[in-house]
């Protein structure tokens, strides 16, 4: 069982807030504005200093990433202030953002010692905000210019869809003129699909539409009742009763957790979504493991306990057993995901 002194690394989603409209975002339904259960919260200063203490903070030689499930980086008040905090310790930390909030100034403070920068941006102008929905390409590209040209480590975080593939090669070529010391090739599953405005007005295809659907935009209300499923893992996942392979749980012997907005801790980000409230897949299974696990109740060695819980479940023969259908999907049936990265310039952590 992994205890605090093997903790190497801690992944940290400081809040749910965002300003975008991903559509496959759990925080809306396919653009349409939806809370399905999550908190709107976030981690405060005061809030790491009690998680993060110096001690703790001494032994994250792998580091600190900032890359939530729900919510921005940009979006959190004390942002700024955290990472200098975390800095001030000599620990390496990166941040992962859509970077179309605030201005340049704002973005330049944190180029600070051991700070990398992941801004994605999926395309040139006329595609980015496609799937980044509210997010303004050219806000992000003076806001990735302004912490480069302050000396932080920008890395350019691609995702290929249909729409974008095309201009992957010109992407590159951008990243590699303006400074961005890595590029990566994101491929992380993401569907094709309808989008929708935030009122659920059809505003346009990810992925090309066959001609039926070309012709008979989806209703939202429709869609919803169709696929009632997609919040609702009981009918979705969990009465396929398949027997998984082994599971390799991807964060074993990484020494990682996750922290969520609320405090609460996990193992990993794909446990993270707030089983006491929100609708998603295998929450209603995992929610009866979980045991005093939030980091601003209770010592974070405590925090770590109920881990046994999961790791018990990998023994059983299938879901429908109680084996964790997200252990199964993300570990086992899946493959994982990859990374395609081309190092421009400077080096990995």
């Amino acid at each position: 069982m992994l205890s605090l002194a093997d903790i190497r690394q801690v992944q940290i989603e400081l809040t749910t807030r965002c300003n975008a409209r991903c559509p496959m975002c759990m925080r809306n339904y396919r653009g349409m504005d939806h809370n399905s259960g999550y908190p709107v919260t976030e981690l405060t200063l005061q809030n790491i200093k009690q998680i993060l203490t110096p001690e703790f903070l001494s032994q994250l030689y792998k580091g600190v990433l900032f890359n939530g499930n729900l919510g921005d980086f940009g979006l959190a008040r004390d942002g700024i202030e955290i990472v200098e905090y975390i800095a001030s310790h000599g620990v390496r930390q990166q941040i992962n953002t859509n970077g179309s909030m605030h201005n340049p100034s704002w973005w330049a403070r944190l180029a600070l010692p051991g700070v990398r920068i992941g801004f994605a941006i999926d395309g040139l102008a006329d595609t980015h905000h496609l799937y980044r929905q509210d997010t303004n390409w050219h806000t992000v590209i003076e806001n990735a210019k302004a912490f480069i040209a302050a000396g932080g480590e920008a890395w350019w975080r691609f995702v290929p869809f249909e729409h974008n593939r095309h201009q992957e090669q010109a992407c590159r070529d951008l990243a590699k003129q303006l400074g961005f010391s890595h590029f990566e090739n994101i491929y992380d599953g993401r569907e094709k699909g309808p989008v929708f405005t935030r009122t659920g007005k059809f505003s346009h295809w990810l992925g090309a539409p066959t001609e039926q659907e070309q012709a008979n935009p989806p209703d939202i209300d429709a869609l919803l009742e169709s696929h009632v499923t997609w919040f609702d893992s009981k009918t979705v996942h969990l009465d396929k009763d398949k027997t998984p392979h082994n599971i390799k749980c991807q964060h074993e012997g990484q020494e990682e957790i996750y922290i969520a907005a609320d405090g609460s801790v996990w193992p990993c980000c794909y446990l993270g979504f707030y089983p006491g409230s929100m609708q998603h897949p295998g929450n209603e299974q995992l929610l009866p493991l979980v045991r005093e696990n939030n980091a601003l109740e209770y010592e974070l060695s405590h925090c770590l306990k109920w881990f046994a819980n999961i790791e018990e479940t990998w023994a059983r023969d299938s879901i429908a057993d109680g084996r964790l259908y997200q252990c199964v999907n993300h570990c086992a049936d899946r493959a994982h995901i990859k990374l395609h990265q081309t190092k421009l310039t400077g080096n990995l952590f």
